[in-house]
């Protein structure tokens, strides 16, 4: 699923400024823009396999 900058921005905004923010076990890299997209990326590598997984790969 892909949502705009926009839409991110306005769904945070509803939350209290002070709580953290959970990735779901993933550790928070960084955030950059590649072409047209917004990229938030982790210290993890996070793709979808051929058959559709989810796979996580730590270093």
């Amino acid at each position: 699923m892909k949502i705009t900058v926009k839409d991110l921005i306005e769904r945070l905004q509803k939350e209290d400024e002070t709580l953290p923010v959970y990735f779901g076990g993933l550790d928070f890299y960084r955030v950059r823009q590649v072409g047209k997209h917004v990229h938030i990326e982790f210290n993890q590598t996070v793709y979808q396999d051929d058959s559709g997984l989810v796979v996580v790969e730590n270093h």
